[in-house]
């Protein structure tokens, strides 16, 4: 934090010597007896649906994320509790700034009042969104010349965590420079997993030996630290945007530490303490380039790369029952490059058809110490090409793409392939500019992580070894949504939906009693699909002149499992929030059932059960300060977060996860913001970069 205070200390001095105050447009202004003329301020087209925020939104809101929540957009869920932005059935949703990704650094540096609209597109034609499926997208005012500060600050009282951020953005002529400085920090106890584990081992006589293995926390202790830093230069005109970005990532855990008791049933070890610790850092330089260029002829194309190396090194040691010791070390060297290339061309005004292609490599080299030795190399590539077609008209927008991607894995010498076609297919009619009816069908693949598939064998406690597997099967899938959008006028909005997914063949754990000594080994198979439907309704109200706006979103959920982990479960989700604006002040609350379902994809449970969440916000602002407190799960004071299961032939396994994000707590945010200059277009924030990825088992 001290790193972050004198950044932001010298971003406030730069820019105070350039100006204190944005300059005001040249046209003088002359006070006129009010006319109210309310306009719509919300409209669906075939390609798009656009809000406008009122002025009230835009002061209260302290970021993009925030704005979003107050805003109600009926076509997707924002939980202002964990700053999730999904689709109504839980589909992610890339979130852009004048057509450039955006980041969570990113979306906190914005500047609210600079927003002139917000825009929600299902698969976007335009090269720039890359093929994302979901999109929201800030339109913003650009600065002439000029720019703003921002300086933000969270702490989390009673949960241990916080953070800052410092960002400054310039702008001159073509050119548009900025850098944002993060920091974030955690200190907390009351983090780790009670895990009650039943092992059935084959006798002699063909009976099952069954032991029972119970580890109870007694104290622990999480310390990180993450650190950001991104610069940026963009020149952009009419006809063409050139983005380079620098970046410098690092996150160093000191300590993850806990100690209790473990027991077993029968007493094949005396109970005893356990003590576990581990450590780690990462750190990660990243170098990401946007070229967009309109080349005439009603061709577009876009280009985006990216390298980046990720240095990372962990420590963990556990000492459990008996003469139990197990200690591994694990650096991992990976380097990672990609390119995205796009080409579209409109035939006329109705017809556009494109050609994507893109290329990524990731080479990891990973070494292991202590009870287990081991050096692994993984070399992965992956590939695709697509082309699309897209159809415009008045009220209806088609969109169909299809191709093939492939991926293929080397681990020490030994190479796999897969290759796997796939499609989407989007569908808008828009009746007028009030009510819409968008389909969606999409075939696709997710690859396996490079941790799945290592041949290496680690104990994890007395009785329990894991591997990977190399010979891992991709899982493809298969999605339709169909969504019905109603927005009559300022006052209500709507919208009902309903959707389908399969994931088939998808990767699970599979526990054998065939470890080391006869122990227990967890290894990873293909094995069944999981299956879901959802149908639910999304409904936006505002009143007494939109200072109260109220939303409610119930979603009824039926899943299903197959293979050798086979269940079905149905259940209710309901979101609802309002928020409620007088003069300066606003007050918000929220409020959702617990997140619980069958689980797609995990290592450690196919069932899980969170907790609700709940939410009491109070805000003031003024032309440069904007302090929030919010009071969330305050009534909560165990921290209980979720619990979760796992039953099979020879293993199960009971867990209750213990951490702060369902424990009560009450956050304090404060930014203070200020411009200078003169804008009159659009503006774009900086970003900072994730990591690809380790390859170390987890």
């Amino acid at each position: 934090m001290k790193t972050i205070l004198l950044i932001s200390l010298s971003l406030l001095c730069a820019t105070n010597i350039m100006a204190q105050t944005e300059m005001p447009d040249s046209i003088k202004t002359q006070n006129l007896n009010e006319v109210v003329v309310e306009g719509q301020l919300q409209t669906v087209k075939p390609a798009v649906s656009t809000y406008l925020p009122g002025n009230n939104q835009k002061k209260s809101a302290q970021d993009a994320i925030d704005l979003l929540s107050q805003m109600g957009i009926p076509q997707i869920q924002v939980n202002p509790v964990s700053n999730s932005v999904l689709t109504l059935n839980g589909q992610p949703v890339s979130i852009y700034i004048d057509m450039q990704p955006a980041t969570q650094e990113q979306l906190e540096a914005l500047r609210p009042e600079d927003v002139k609209k917000v825009e929600y597109l299902v698969y976007p034609t335009d090269p720039r969104y890359q093929h994302k499926p979901y999109v929201v997208n800030f339109k913003l005012r650009r600065y002439e010349f000029g720019g703003y500060s921002k300086l933000t600050g969270r702490g989390n009282i009673m949960a241990g965590s916080g953070s800052g951020l410092a960002y400054g953005k310039l702008s001159y002529k073509r050119m548009t420079y900025d850098m944002i400085v993060s920091d974030k920090y955690t200190d907390r106890h009351n983090q780790g997993t009670d895990r009650t584990q039943i092992f059935r081992f084959p006798a002699a006589d063909g009976t099952m030996k069954e032991v029972i293995r119970e580890n109870k926390i007694g104290y622990s202790r999480l310390q990180q630290n993450n650190l950001g830093i991104s610069f940026r230069a963009i020149y952009g005109t009419d006809k063409m945007s050139i983005s380079n970005i620098l970046s410098l990532d690092a996150t160093n855990r000191p300590r993850l530490n806990s100690n209790g008791t473990v027991t077993f049933t029968p007493k094949i070890y005396q109970t005893s303490d356990y003590i576990s610790t581990s450590s780690s850092n990462v750190i990660y330089p990243t170098w990401t380039g946007n070229f967009y260029f309109d080349l005439g002829r009603n061709f577009q194309l876009n280009t985006v790369t990216k390298l980046q190396y990720q240095k990372t090194k962990s420590k963990s040691l556990y000492q459990g029952a008996g003469e139990t010791a197990i200690n591994t070390n694990a650096s991992d060297e990976a380097a990672m490059g990609q390119i995205i290339l796009q080409i579209n061309k409109a035939i006329n005004e109705r017809n556009v058809v494109d050609l994507q292609g893109y290329y990524i490599f990731n080479n990891d080299k990973v070494k292991y110490s202590g009870s287990t030795i081991s050096i692994e190399r993984f070399h992965q590539l992956a590939y695709g090409a697509m082309a699309g077609y897209t159809f415009q008209a008045e009220k209806f927008y088609g969109r169909f793409e299809g191709g093939l991607i492939g991926e293929r894995n080397e681990i020490n010498g030994m190479s796999v392939s897969d290759a796997v076609p796939l499609f989407n297919l989007d569908a808008q009619y828009a009746f007028n500019q009030k009510h819409s009816l968008n389909l969606t069908a999409s075939f696709n693949s997710n690859f396996v992580d490079l941790s799945d598939k290592t041949p290496t064998v680690i104990q994890e406690n007395e009785l329990l070894y894991k591997t990977g597997n190399p010979e891992l099967k991709n899982t493809r899938w298969s999605s339709v949504d169909l969504q019905y959008t109603w927005l009559p006028n300022n006052r209500y909005q709507i919208s009902a939906s309903g959707g389908w997914s399969r994931y088939f063949d998808r990767p699970v754990p599979l526990f054998t009693p065939d470890g080391p000594d006869g122990m227990m080994l967890r290894s990873i198979v293909n094995s069944g699909d999981c299956q879901n439907f959802d149908i639910g309704v999304s409904f936006t109200g505002r009143f007494f002149n939109r200072s109260l706006v109220l939303q409610v979103q119930p979603r009824m959920w039926f899943s299903k499992l197959t293979g050798i982990y086979s269940d079905t479960y149905n259940y209710l989700m309901v979101s609802a929030s309002a928020t409620y604006y007088l003069k300066s002040f606003y007050a918000s609350l929220y409020f959702s059932t617990a997140d619980r379902g069958l689980m797609q994809y995990s290592l450690h449970d196919t069932f899980y059960r969170g907790k609700s969440a709940y939410q009491l916000k109070f805000g003031w602002r003024n032309n440069n300060w904007n302090v929030s407190v919010s009071a969330v799960n305050i009534f909560r004071k165990n921290w209980v977060d979720q619990t979760s299961s796992l039953t099979s032939r020879y293993f199960d396994q009971y867990n209750t996860v213990y951490n702060s994000s369902s424990h009560q707590f009450v956050n304090i945010t404060a930014s203070y913001t200020f411009g200078f200059g003169k804008k009159v277009q659009r503006g774009n924030e900086v970003q900072t970069v994730t990591s690809s990825g380790s390859a170390i088992m987890k």
